[in-house]
């Protein structure tokens, strides 16, 4: 059995039209990146997530956050909202999954806020040698 263990989780917000202090306060926790986007008075945002206990960061995140998120999401406050989960594939490796439990997936979900996996190559070292 595959067990959920991203090495990072970023809750990823486009089109955001508030200030970062204002996006701080609604999400009630603070973004690590605010930086403007090609559109005029728009912002990329983002909040990094503890990966610690994930699916407990996952629940946590859609408690805190998510009602806010759907809100700013209705009335075009925020554009888009992702929680990218970022796995690592070893450079030997032939396969790999990884299973999101459905009570996680489905709160973050319910706040309109899309679920993005990324994969990254990585060089692991051979144990044996």
């Amino acid at each position: 059995m595959s067990t959920f263990e991203p090495f990072a989780m970023a809750l990823r917000l486009s089109g955001v039209t508030l200030s970062q202090y204002e996006l701080d306060a609604a999400l009630r926790q603070l973004t690590v990146r605010y930086e403007a986007e090609d559109a005029e008075n728009s912002f990329y945002a983002q909040v990094d997530v503890p990966v610690t206990n994930a699916v407990r960061a996952i629940l946590e995140l859609a408690d805190r956050s998510g009602p806010a998120i759907a809100a700013m999401l209705d009335d075009r406050r925020i554009g888009k909202a992702v929680l990218d989960i970022a796995f690592d594939y070893p450079a030997e490796g032939e396969s790999m999954s990884a299973r999101l439990p459905a009570h996680a997936a489905a709160a973050i979900a319910a706040h309109g806020i899309d679920i993005e996996i990324s994969v990254y190559l990585t060089d692991v070292e051979d144990d044996e040698e």
